[in-house]
């Protein structure tokens, strides 16, 4: 591993020029935390998936720099849907208000258990404490004209050549894209504070055809909504076209990516407005229809949402030829996520099989506790029809699926206990149950218990868990947060699960854990420092297995991280950070990422530039690490960095006017270790795999 004398050198560099206390940066930016980034980093990590999205998740916080969420008046679903409290926070909050009644000012929420200095100056630009007042009502004419309207308009594209985009030698049989190695994307998005919503997103992947062959209607992916909120007294809010539903912790149905295991240890609740539009580019985790949410009583103590949808998915087709009827018969082995429609064969799969799901969902609040029931339904216009395999055995199968579910809540002073448990039509069952708990202002806790049983299915859920799949698992989380005076603060958790059957490359009964610890180190707003482990332990298939026995062994994966990140003054700012990654099965693999970050942002001209150098040496794909890379905006990368080489990139944004904007990114990484990147279509002849992105915004 040859780089790894020079790469701790240049690590240390960055720490020798904190030595000056910068002033304080007032303008804070919608940047994406730590805590979120490596949240983002393990998401990305456990899909394999470099192309999740998460731009409908933090755009959000753009809208609250424009409309702050006033602390007073915000009910815990908008505190949760906010995004940047925990659930112990939350809590402290509401008790806070309780006792006290109207916050006047935002340094009173020093005030308040678990608020720090620094996470207030965080969120200054995001909040207020304005005082009580009646919603404002809903008057047409007054939000087109006062509303905002945005466009964005990005390109993007891999500088080298692909073999995909090359043309079949003479006497060669294979596939080839049948579009252009350009990725185009375009949105419209008219807002009202956080009362109405209008839009239209479309996109292009590289590789698809733009305005031929089967895109002669332009775009590849196209996605609109309309949206409503706080419409009168019973109307909460209504949704149509594209959007996404949200029912307690995700056992019958969430939309979106949802709360995981993470650096914020105690953020393991769910808790969301149960209906949200819809504005991202993800082709798969969306609803298309309509949508609403009502509440009744007098204190609107009953709420009822209903919705509906119909489209059209990508899916694995299996074709039979019926003999009888003398016809194609067609089943589905699978539905798609990916979206991608660049080969004849994946064009084949485009849209094949329709989907029509509906729900509803009834809960009733009381002061300190809810109680909801969940119903979802799902119709396939085709069976699904798995193959032999028998990990596959509880997998759903056929046209319907039925989940229904009650999920409650109960507060008392610091102690908060909630959960789900959900039945399909199959007999199977799911249950997940929390206590969290605040035993100290500076320490607090979380104990979390799931079961999820090999015959539960869902098509739409997405729950707490070591799996993505609600199914086939059980397991204890134990979460631990411990706030230290002179600036430390210590995050902890344990994950011990187990899976009753088998699963994809695991032929047997597994187990498994997880330990996770970071100690972190502020002390003051300008330097934060933190050491990070995660051990995680799993069983999995021995390769190359000859004997008519599975063998199962454990697979053992640990990262050690250490970041440093220094404010040097409200212009210039270093992010520096050391990984190391090991991987243990029949033999021992290590790896290490080195980087370093510059962010730029002088006075003068409303310009700003980030900039990372990265060294990578790992032994395989095995011991790739994971790391977060800032981009244009609502577009994230978060890749895997494998292999010996290095990874440069500069992500620069120009504020033109205050109507226009511009963000320019260009990548490159360079393989020491091979001539050859990637493989399949997506192949390149060379060291080097290059992007360039350009994207501007029009806002009036």
């Amino acid at each position: 591993m040859c780089f790894r004398p020079i790469l701790i050198i240049f690590f240390l560099l960055p720490l020798c020029l904190a030595a000056q206390e910068p002033d304080i940066d007032k303008d804070v930016e919608n940047e994406v935390s730590n805590s979120t980034q490596f949240l983002i980093e393990n998401i990305v990590s456990e899909s394999e998936s470099e192309d999740f999205d998460f731009g409908t998740e933090f755009e959000y916080l753009e809208a609250y720099q424009n409309n702050p969420l006033d602390l007073n008046n915000a009910t815990e679903e908008e505190l949760t849907d906010f995004g940047l409290f925990s659930a112990i926070q939350i809590q402290s909050l509401l008790l806070y208000r309780k006792r006290f009644g109207q916050i006047f000012s935002l340094y009173e929420l020093q005030g308040v258990p678990t608020f720090d200095l620094k996470t207030i100056v965080r969120l200054t630009p995001y909040i207020s404490v304005s005082a009580t007042k009646e919603i404002e009502k809903m008057n047409f004419a007054k939000m087109f004209k006062w509303g905002r309207h945005q466009i964005f308009a990005r390109y993007q594209r891999i500088l080298e050549v692909q073999k995909g985009f090359t043309p079949l030698d003479p006497g060669e049989t294979g596939a080839r894209f049948l579009g252009s190695p350009d990725k185009f994307y375009m949105r419209y998005r008219m807002t009202y504070k956080d009362r109405m919503s209008f839009g239209l997103t479309m996109e292009k992947d590289a590789g698809e055809e733009f305005f031929t062959g089967t895109n002669k209607q332009g775009f590849d992916y196209y996605s609109g909504h309309f949206y409503l909120k706080n419409i009168s007294k019973n109307v909460h809010s209504i949704a149509l076209g594209d959007f996404q539903v949200f029912f307690g912790q995700g056992l019958t149905i969430w939309g979106g990516f949802g709360i995981r295991k993470g650096a914020q240890v105690l953020n393991i609740k769910r808790i969301s407005l149960p209906i949200r539009p819809y504005t991202s580019v993800n082709e798969a985790l969306f609803m298309r229809g309509a949508a609403g949410h009502f509440q009744f009583l007098k204190n609107k103590n009953l709420e009822v949402t209903v919705f509906g949808s119909y489209r059209l998915r990508d899916a694995n087709l299996k074709t039979e030829i019926d003999s009888l009827v003398e016809e194609l018969d067609f089943e589905v082995s699978s539905l798609q996520e990916i979206g991608y429609h660049r080969t004849a064969s994946e064009i084949e799969n485009e849209n094949s099989i329709g989907l029509l799901t509906s729900g509803a969902r009834i809960r009733y609040l009381g002061k300190t506790w809810h109680v909801a029931g969940n119903f979802v339904h799902n119709y396939l216009t085709n069976p699904l029809v798995r193959n032999s395999s028998l990990y596959q055995k509880f997998q759903f199968s056929g046209n319907q699926s039925v989940n229904g579910s009650l999920d409650y809540s109960f507060r008392y002073r610091n102690l908060q206990f909630f959960g789900e448990t959900a039945v399909n039509n199959k007999g199977g069952v799911a249950t997940i149950n929390s206590l969290m708990a605040e035993l100290d202002p500076r320490v607090s806790f979380a104990v979390l218990h799931r079961y999820y049983d090999p015959k539960y299915y869902t098509l739409n859920g997405n729950a707490f868990g070591e799996s993505a799949d609600v199914s086939n698992e059980s397991g204890l989380y134990l979460g631990m947060e411990s706030r230290f005076g002179a600036g430390f603060k210590l995050s902890t958790y344990f994950d011990i699960f187990q899976f009753p059957w088998l699963r994809y490359q695991v032929d047997a009964p597994s187990k498994g854990y997880e330990i996770f610890g970071k100690l972190e180190y502020s002390p003051n707003y300008f330097i934060t420092a933190y050491l990070q482990y995660r051990f995680e332990q799993k069983g999995r298939n021995i390769s190359g297995n000859t004997s008519n026995i599975d063998q199962i062994i454990n697979h053992d994966r640990q990262n050690l991280r250490f970041q440093f990140n220094y404010d040097v003054s409200p212009q210039f700012s270093l992010r520096s950070r050391v990984e190391f990654a090991f991987y243990q099965d029949e033999e021992f693999n290590q790896g290490i990422v080195v980087y370093q970050d510059l962010i730029f942002k002088p006075q003068i001209i409303p310009i700003k530039l980030q900039v990372r150098l990265a060294f990578f040496d790992t032994d395989n794909f095995d011991t790739r690490i994971y790391a977060y890379e800032n981009d244009v905006l609502y577009a994230f990368s978060v890749l895997p960095y494998y292999g010996q080489g290095l990874r440069y990139y500069f992500n620069f944004s120009y504020k033109i006017n205050r109507n226009f904007s511009l963000w320019l990114r260009f990548s490159q990484t360079y393989f020491t270790d091979r001539t050859v990147i990637s493989s399949g279509l997506n192949e390149i002849q060379g060291r080097t795999r290059s992007e360039i992105k350009v994207q501007i915004r029009a806002k009036f």
